[in-house]
């Protein structure tokens, strides 16, 4: 039996019950599945893209409800699960990227427009993880999450996204799961989960310019760190410690700035675009933590009693809205809920996808469609 993330893939629910089975079923919660809702404006709604695991597709919902406006497959080989895992929008709302992870890794593009796909590449990599992004949308930072290089040291593959083309695929550490590019551009942050570190990479040249601890040295647990998110103004970055179910705070040249604790397991955190607020998905806490990054220091916890390992996290441009991606459990569906961040109301549920992880928000079109 194969795992991912330290859990094995599904192979039945119930007799013939496969992951693929059972992403056609519940008729209800999956209408739409396979083409826009006819009653709505297929551009103009916010967005939310989906990864679905263990179906090897991605789910377009309408965010201001989880409408499932249309599911896209992204599947190389029929008889596998390759894992959809990562995906992410470009800052001008052009284009969407979403990763393999297994099998023959790959890059997909889309146009966000009509989701028509650009191209995909192919990278020589064992794995590929999270999209980090330059804030001009040409370059695009990959990891081989390579867990099963038993601290082998991993590479980062850089991609000039324009034309698919690979422009280096440097010697990083083991295991990264996360390049995050702050928003000048310039550095790269990536989590190095195999080894409780954290190197910081130049955006242009792909070189190393550090190399440091997760946090000080431990005998007991590993850090584990995980996810990155930068302050809008460049000068931090948090990141999740898996481990120790800690956010921790660094300089951008990667001085310790202080810690938070968090839920069990966090996993992917997402910070609103005028620094106010951080979120974390803590996924085996079945939580969210709201954090005040000053700190950092937690200043509220969401419990999700009914979400099954919640992982993936993105913010509505207004900061208010968290929308949380929950993988379920073996066997059962995973989906997405969206949160009022300061009261941590539930505003909507959608059961979508098997194994659901990534999650990516595209703010939507105003009436004169700017």
């Amino acid at each position: 039996m194969r795992r991912r993330h330290g859990r094995p893939v599904p192979r039945a629910a119930g007799p013939g019950a496969t992951p693929r089975r059972l992403a056609a079923l519940a008729p209800v919660l999956l209408a739409a599945a396979c083409g826009p809702s006819p009653d709505r404006p297929n551009g103009d709604a916010p967005r939310l893209y989906v990864t679905s695991g263990f179906t090897d597709e991605v789910h377009v919902l309408d965010a201001r409800d989880g409408e499932i406006l249309r599911t896209i497959s992204i599947d190389r080989r029929r008889t596998e699960t390759d894992e959809p895992h990562g995906v992410t929008v470009s800052r001008d709302g052009r284009h969407w990227y979403a990763t393999l992870a297994h099998g023959h890794p790959t890059l997909w593009k889309y146009e966000t427009d009509g989701d028509r796909l650009v191209g995909r590449l192919q990278l020589d990599i064992p794995g590929a993880a999270r999209v980090g992004l330059t804030p001009d949308g040409g370059r695009a930072f990959i990891p081989d999450y390579w867990r099963g290089g038993l601290g082998e040291e991993s590479r980062v593959a850089v991609v000039d996204v324009h034309d698919l083309t690979v422009a280096a695929v440097p010697v990083v550490c083991p295991a990264p799961h996360h390049a995050a590019v702050d928003p000048a551009g310039t550095r790269v942050a990536v989590t190095c989960s195999l080894s409780d570190e954290i190197v910081l990479m130049d955006a242009g040249s792909a070189a190393t310019l550090a190399r440091f601890p997760a946090g000080p040295e431990r005998a007991e647990a590993r850090y584990t760190p995980m996810n990155a998110a930068w302050s809008p103004d460049g000068a931090r970055f948090h990141v999740t410690m898996a481990g120790t179910g800690e956010v921790r705070a660094f300089s951008r040249t990667g001085d310790p700035e202080g810690v938070a604790a968090v839920g069990r397991g966090p996993a992917q955190i997402a910070g609103s675009e005028d620094g106010r607020v951080l979120v974390v998905a803590n996924r085996l806490g079945g939580s969210v933590s709201v954090l005040d990054p000053a700190g950092p220091a937690e200043v509220r916890r969401i419990e999700l009693p009914g979400e099954a390992f919640p992982h993936g996290v993105a913010l509505d441009p207004a900061g208010e809205i968290a929308y949380v991606t929950w993988e379920g459990r073996v066997g059962e569906y995973g989906g997405v809920t969206a949160l009022r961040i300061d009261t941590g109301e539930v505003l909507w549920r959608r059961e979508v996808g098997v194994l659901t992880l990534g999650v990516a928000y595209l703010a939507g079109r105003t009436a004169s469609g700017s």
